[in-house]
């Protein structure tokens, strides 16, 4: 029996009584997926996350076979040959062993089924990947031989590079990422391939490549991983405002590297994505991130983080209290203007970043709806101090308020009510 880490060990005592109902029916049931690679690379992962089996029983006898022991059967992945469920807690993915490619012009998978472990293993994007362990005598299976790549830090295919990128060309931008995550080497064959068949990259769906840079924005240094892009042409594939900048792909990896925004992985990922397109041509900004198709609320992040860029200069932070409220209140949701701060002092320092914080420390201190500025009048009290209908200049009335407050800050409604009196005066 192979000796497994703590991670394998754990998989193996969960999966148990799936591996003996599967080994009843005859079928093979193996343990795959980034668990065996973190395993044997020292690497904890998520209690919360999921175990990836693969089996050469059919969708349909799976879900045979797991519904008389799972709390819960899902299928929705059925048509790719997987079945989830959960089990004391854990939850499941078991996927009919496959052996599915790209056509030449298509952005979907082609999927077939396979009956031999060794054919679904040599689908897999890298040998660190391309591993699994046989439930029924806990062997690792190692045809490609993984774990030896994964000990000298190579990062290789299981076939040759060119069959499997052009099976799924998303794997060369995915090497990048795992080049960062792991510290490896590219093995020269994959860097050729790479290199002669980046523009296949333009067949993979836009929410595939965004969702893989995405992932490669929250490394703890995606540095390698953005020289490993520009240096095989790829960034002029998935990023090409960027790429036209010109910039050294040195200087884009250490700058997005610096970005480490306090706060969720989601505000780190924005930042750098903001860190990103800070040199890219402001008009090509926008159309950039729009292209990848990313979430409302991650556009809006990161174009309010990228208008910032003003800020860069040194001493262009502003210090006063006004423009410090109307900046916090100009905030997209889940963003502070504290971020914004953040964001400008991980490229550059100054003394006026500091002057800065400490004006929000005092404000936060005395103005807790320093974000979202409260009215101090309703538009009915509005309507009332004024004697008029409701209509648009309640909004007016409202704006005159929130621009008041914004210069001099927090007001009572008696004071509010003074103010509009004198404000409908000079308007009359």
């Amino acid at each position: 029996m192979t000796d497994h880490g703590q991670g394998v060990r754990a998989a193996l005592s969960a999966t148990r009584p799936l591996a003996d109902v599967f080994a009843a029916a005859g079928y093979r049931l193996y343990l795959v997926g980034g668990i065996i690679r973190d395993d044997r690379a020292g690497r904890s992962r998520p209690d919360s996350a999921d175990y990836d089996l693969t089996t050469d029983a059919r969708p349909d006898r799976i879900k045979d076979l797991v519904s008389p022991l799972a709390d819960a059967v899902w299928s929705l992945g059925e048509r790719f040959g997987t079945i989830g469920c959960s089990l004391g807690g854990q939850d499941y993915e078991i996927t009919t062993h496959r052996a599915d490619t790209y056509e030449p012009d298509s952005r979907k998978p082609v999927v077939a089924f396979g009956d031999n472990v060794h054919d679904d293993l040599a689908r897999r994007d890298f040998t660190i990947n391309a591993m699994a362990v046989d439930l029924a005598d806990e062997r690792l299976v190692d045809p490609f031989d993984g774990a030896a790549d994964l000990a000298a830090g190579v990062l290789r295919t299981p076939l040759d590079p060119a069959i499997s990128f052009s099976d799924d060309p998303l794997r060369m931008a995915r090497a990048a990422r795992f080049l960062a995550t792991l510290n490896l080497t590219p093995d020269p064959a994959l860097v050729e391939a790479v290199v002669s068949m980046a523009g296949r990259m333009r067949i993979v769906s836009v929410e595939r490549v965004r969702e893989e840079l995405s992932k490669m924005m929250a490394l703890t240094d995606p540095q390698p991983g953005f020289a490993f892009l520009s240096s095989t042409g790829l960034l002029a594939e998935l990023l090409p405002a960027v790429a036209a900048a010109g910039l050294d792909h040195e200087l884009v990896g250490r700058r997005v590297a610096l970005v480490n925004a306090a706060g969720s992985s989601g505000d780190r990922v924005a930042a750098r994505w903001a860190a990103l397109l800070l040199d890219a041509d402001a008009d090509r900004r926008r159309p950039e991130l729009q292209r990848l198709k990313p979430s409302s609320e991650l556009e809006q992040s990161v174009r309010w983080l990228v208008d910032a860029a003003s800020w860069l200069a040194v001493g262009a932070v502003p210090t006063d209290r006004p423009t410090l409220r109307r900046v916090a209140a100009s905030a997209p949701k889940g963003m502070t203007v504290e971020q914004r701060l953040e964001f400008v002092a991980a490229l550059r320092s100054g003394a006026d970043l500091a002057e800065a914080a400490a004006t929000l420390t005092e404000l936060r201190a005395t103005e807790p709806d320093l974000d979202a500025p409260r009215p101090p009048l309703t538009g009915l009290e509005v309507a009332q101090q004024l004697g008029v209908e409701p209509g648009p200049v309640i909004g007016e009335a409202h704006a005159w308020l929130l621009a008041h407050r914004f210069e001099h800050g927090p007001m009572s409604a008696s004071e509010a009510q003074a103010l509009l009196d004198r404000w409908w005066s000079e308007r009359s």
